[in-house]
């Protein structure tokens, strides 16, 4: 199969935290206590297409704030949060000509550095005004439609994966469009003619027999086993249980945390509310394609056994995809967002 963490409050001397954003007005001299060193918010503001914004009025709200901390991105693009207590924030910003964006939940942990990118969607014709969640559904469909012309060696599609830091959650309706993106995709016939092109070399399943009656009913399994496990997997279960089905590209760190995550990804998945979570949706997925396999397999095919193993062979299929994903496809991979890491 083809695929695939929160409340304290700002120091009450806002201007330190002022004075840290680029172009801020504030009192520079004045600092945090040593005794308590600040947590750090780092960033850059851009356009969908990657160009940064400068000179973009930010305004920071923390959950202890009693009025929010204005200040500007500077002349590339980035700016500086500093003198931060742990606790939850949000980044606001509103680029000339943009829409009002407002960054996910951030939890910073005491003298914690967070960076996080921040995409701003240019301000539609006749639109005056439009709420935080319209602007993170903009962000997420224009995501996907980068995902959907990803393709490993201009051939493989890559649609699950995400490259960009910080990714808008998907709604339901996304969800199902990647789903069904992937399934009718003429790679993925491609896919099962081979398997089942193997499998009867190997006489794997003799219950459908030889010739071209045999092979035809391998081919038609192959594809269903893959794609009702997509289907499940990817699409209706994350609806259920509000997970993300795609594969979040680490691309830092050592071989070993980097190969770690990828393993792990294919049991552990980033529910919609930004936390990891049991992979509840992908595992099921790939069980209920073995399970519903039994009905189209032939008697003799049809075992609990069967069922167990052919299950756990999607999900060993998932994790070495992943890691696939994390160390080789980047590299390979066409047309990847501006933005990507």
């Amino acid at each position: 199969m083809l695929l695939l963490l929160l409340p304290a409050s700002l120091r009450a001397e806002a201007p330190a935290a002022v004075a840290a954003l680029p172009n801020a007005p504030g009192t520079a001299t004045k600092s945090a206590p040593q005794a308590l060193p600040g947590a750090v918010i780092t960033g850059t503001l851009e356009s969908p297409a990657g160009e940064p914004l400068p000179n973009a009025p930010l305004r920071v709200y923390g959950t202890g704030l009693a009025q929010a901390i204005a200040g500007k991105t500077d002349a590339q693009g980035n700016f500086r949060i500093t003198g931060l207590r742990a606790g939850n924030y949000n980044v606001q910003a509103s680029a000339r000509d943009y829409l009002t964006t407002t960054s996910p939940l951030i939890v910073l942990g005491q003298g914690e550095v967070y960076h996080i990118d921040i995409t701003e969607i240019p301000l539609p014709k006749a639109t005056t005004t439009v709420t935080v969640y319209g602007s993170t559904v903009a962000l997420a469909t224009h995501q996907v439609k980068q995902e959907e012309k990803q393709r490993v060696l201009g051939i493989i599609p890559d649609f699950f994966t995400s490259y960009v830091p910080n990714p808008a959650p998907l709604t339901p309706k996304l969800k199902m469009k990647l789903t069904l993106r992937t399934i009718r995709d003429p790679f993925i016939f491609g896919v099962a003619a081979a398997v089942a092109g193997m499998e009867q070399e190997q006489n794997i399943y003799p219950g459908y027999g030889t010739g071209w009656s045999g092979y035809g009913k391998r081919f038609g399994a192959s594809y269903a086993d893959s794609n009702i496990s997509r289907i499940f997997g990817e699409g209706i279960y994350p609806v259920l249980f509000h997970q993300d089905p795609r594969y979040f590209y680490k691309g830092t760190g050592s071989f070993g945390s980097r190969l770690w995550y990828s393993l792990r990804s294919a049991v552990v998945s980033k529910g919609d509310n930004g936390h990891w979570q049991p992979g509840y949706a992908a595992v099921l997925g790939d069980f209920t394609a073995a399970g519903i396999s039994n009905l189209y397999h032939s008697p003799q095919d049809r075992s609990f056994s069967i069922t167990m193993r052919d299950g756990g062979i999607l999900v060993a299929g998932d994790a070495l995809e992943n890691v696939l994903r994390e160390f080789l496809s980047k590299a390979l991979t066409s047309n990847l967002p501006a933005n990507a890491k």
